[in-house]
């Protein structure tokens, strides 16, 4: 509540100043135009002294009225420019027009010299600035003023012939005058009101939008006729690999692949956009486009994670699939473990040759592995939620490579490297050993089958753009070809015929439930890379 108030209150101050410095300008204005008149007035007496109407009465009054109303003119001119008491300088301004120029009427012969409407310009101008009902009494004083002047002239024989009638007409037009500019004040003052609360609206619905397209999990781009990126949401910026600037860069800057397909889209008709990766860890992106305008020139691009998607179907489908295949694997238990049983009690017997022993033995491995299987679809049908907390990566790989090698052959070698001695990610303990244990046990196997050796490398870094931490866990197997990659993730997919196919995705299952990522990756020099991109205890908590 106390930000509220103060944002409110600083609008408040920064639109009163907006009004002040609007009121002083006008003032000023209004100053430049009294000294013009009293130039106009002084000039008209030095180059026509003997002028027909303007001082023709009394010709000495009206030259020191006219010095006088100049010299105040250009006195309050430099006073508008402190910017200190407003409403006392404009009232001293109209009191002086008022007076000065219906003594310069009197000197001119009253209202037939048509000075008078003078005046009118001035109280016009009083009203419209205070914008108060109290600025009508300006109007007033003037038709006192020059009811008076008429009446005065008549007493003292100044004037043979009376001009009552323009007189009264005079007034009529000083009133009306005053009182339309009171009431076109009102109106402008209603109009600035509903013109600001529109700004303001208006600068809140845009401030809502940026938020909203902030935090759309789409994400936009906005690209200008010159494929400069001139908006970019955090979905996108994080779908693009965080890069660390994007202003003023263009596209092909950030993402090379975006910005070929942008380029085919602007010149074929009936272009399909793919998906791509902007990274090697990064996600599959599917853009789309749209134009800005009735061109392709500039254009807004939507940035879709198609993994999400695929993911989203995929869970689908395991859903149904989980709950039937855990009621049948309920099912099979029994009966597959008293074929087990049955068979380690024939192999005990002395009666069975080596060929039937070594079919018993098949009977046995064939039901170890289908229990095995059932295993993990009971594991993955009742997985439990993450219980995130923070992991200091170093320490946590140390002592898990320790506990790994206890009850392993003294061939294994775990190599542990690492960029940084104090690395910390969110992850649930047990999920993550899970996770890493199966990474070794596959690696370890395929590089003891590849070169003979039974070794791994753990290694420990962090993206030099985001600083996102990471785990390479890398093999010195025989690779992946990159058709089978694209299939490694996918549940019951497996190139032996002793594994489940179940491993690598449970895998990155256990690594999605902790907000990370698992890839391969390629190695040119042989064997297999998987990285797990972790979030960063910073980038997590916020």
């Amino acid at each position: 509540m106390k930000l509220f108030n103060s944002s409110q209150r600083n609008r408040k101050n920064s639109e009163a100043q907006r009004v002040a410095i609007t009121s002083w300008r006008a003032l000023q204005i209004f100053s430049a135009y009294r000294i013009l008149l009293s130039v106009t007035f002084v000039i008209i007496v030095l180059a026509q002294p003997t002028a027909s109407f303007i001082g023709s009465a009394e010709k000495n009054l009206f030259e020191a009225v006219s010095i006088m109303y100049l010299s105040f003119s250009i006195i309050s001119q430099i006073a508008t420019y402190h910017r200190k008491h407003f409403d006392l300088q404009l009232q001293l301004s109209v009191l002086t027009d008022i007076f000065l120029i219906a003594l310069l009427m009197h000197a001119s012969g009253g209202v037939n010299s048509g000075l008078g409407m003078l005046i009118a310009v001035s109280t016009f101008a009083a009203t419209i600035l205070l914008n108060r009902p109290s600025a009508l009494g300006y109007p007033v004083l003037a038709s006192i003023v020059v009811v008076s002047e008429e009446f005065y002239s008549i007493a003292i024989n100044l004037r043979v012939e009376t001009s009552i009638s323009q007189t009264g007409i005079l007034t009529v037009t000083y009133l009306c005058t005053g009182l339309m500019a009171f009431y076109l004040s009102r109106r402008i003052k209603e109009s600035e009101i509903t013109a600001e609360q529109s700004i303001q609206g208006l600068a809140s619905m845009e401030k809502l939008n940026e938020e909203i397209i902030q935090y759309m999990s789409t994400g936009v781009i906005v690209i200008d006729n010159y494929q400069n990126i001139r908006l970019i949401n955090r979905s996108a910026w994080v779908h693009l690999g965080m890069p660390e600037s994007t202003q003023s860069k263009k596209l092909e800057q950030i993402a090379t692949p975006l910005a070929r397909q942008l380029k085919l889209w602007k010149t074929k008709k009936f272009y399909r956009p793919k998906p791509f990766q902007n990274t090697a860890t990064g996600p599959n992106l599917l853009p789309k486009f749209s134009p800005i305008g009735d061109t392709k020139e500039s254009a807004i691009i939507f940035l879709d994670d198609t993994s999400v998607l695929n993911q989203q179907a995929q869970n689908l489908k395991l859903a149904s699939l989980g709950r039937l295949t855990a009621s049948i694997a309920h099912e099979i238990r029994n009966p597959l473990g008293a074929l087990s049983h049955a068979a380690q009690l024939l192999k005990e017997s002395d009666a069975l040759d080596a060929p039937n022993l070594e079919l018993v033995q098949m009977v046995e491995n064939n039901a170890s592995r289908v229990n095995g299987i059932i295993e993990n679809i009971m594991q993955l049908s009742v997985r439990k939620s993450a219980q995130v907390k923070e992991v200091n990566l170093n320490r946590y790989l140390a002592n898990l490579k320790n506990e790994y090698l206890l009850d392993k052959p003294k061939n294994y070698l775990v190599h542990l490297r690492a960029t940084s001695d104090d690395i910390h990610v969110l992850f649930d303990y047990t999920q993550l050993r899970q996770i890493i244990t199966n990474l070794l046990d596959n690696g370890i196997r395929y590089s003891e089958l590849n070169t003979g050796e039974a070794s791994i490398t753990l290694m420990i870094a962090t993206e030099p753009q985001n600083n996102t931490p990471f785990l390479d866990v890398v093999d010195k197997g025989e690779g992946i070809a990159p058709d089978v990659a694209e299939k490694i993730f996918e549940p019951f997919f497996t190139t032996t015929t002793s594994g489940t196919g179940l491993g690598l995705y449970l895998s990155r299952e256990l690594c999605e439930a902790n907000r990370a990522r698992l890839d391969h990756i390629p190695l040119t020099a042989g064997g297999s890379c998987f990285r797990i991109s972790f979030s960063s205890t910073k980038q997590s908590l916020s």
